[in-house]
């Protein structure tokens, strides 16, 4: 959670004034189950950007994000690789290589995951999770050294990152390294 809200700010940053409000009220409308009009608006954003493409793949980018929560994982690759084709802001398209890596894996194409995720590591390798991210995927893959691998890699950058430590755990087969707490009631 942590880390969508962050790459949600870092994407309001680099959006500008007009498509901010447009991606803003498509946000709305899908928050109160108006698909329909939520990607009218997506879609106006994306042409409002123009022939800017900082702001064209930023759209692009947010109905990708969209159609994502809609389930529509052709229309979201489609607009991730357009979005990734404009860009040339390194941390914008870390940002989405690694959002595409984790549609991947929901689709369980981890081949394309792990790609995308190395990708993005390329670009920006301080990004939290996307080592605990690709090596979730390399386990999938039945890699378990590459695995581990990248949650130690990522825990001796974030020693106490919670997700990096359970995952290492669970691919050495130990216990949760994380005790549950009590409830007082």
């Amino acid at each position: 959670m942590k880390r969508a809200l962050a790459i949600a700010a870092l994407l309001m940053m680099l959006t500008g004034p007009v498509h901010a409000g447009t991606a803003a009220d498509a946000e709305a409308a899908l928050d109160r189950d108006d698909h329909a009009l939520a990607f009218s608006l997506y879609s106006r954003a994306v042409q409002e950007a123009g022939a800017d493409p900082a702001a064209r793949a930023s759209a692009l980018y947010d109905r990708a994000e969209a159609y994502v929560r809609h389930a529509d994982d052709d229309q979201a690759l489609a607009d991730y690789g357009e979005a990734l084709s404009l860009s040339s802001d390194t941390t914008f398209k870390a940002v989405v290589l690694t959002q595409r890596g984790d549609l991947y894996t929901q689709e369980r194409k981890y081949p394309e995951a792990v790609a995308d995720y190395t990708r993005a590591l390329a670009l920006k390798p301080d990004l939290v999770g996307v080592l605990t991210a690709r090596g979730q995927a390399h386990l999938r893959l039945k890699e378990t050294d590459a695995a581990v691998a990248d949650f130690d890699a990522e825990l001796k950058a974030s020693p106490r990152y919670p997700r990096a430590l359970r995952a290492r755990a669970q691919a050495l087969g130990q216990p949760d390294p994380i005790p549950v707490q009590e409830h007082p009631w």
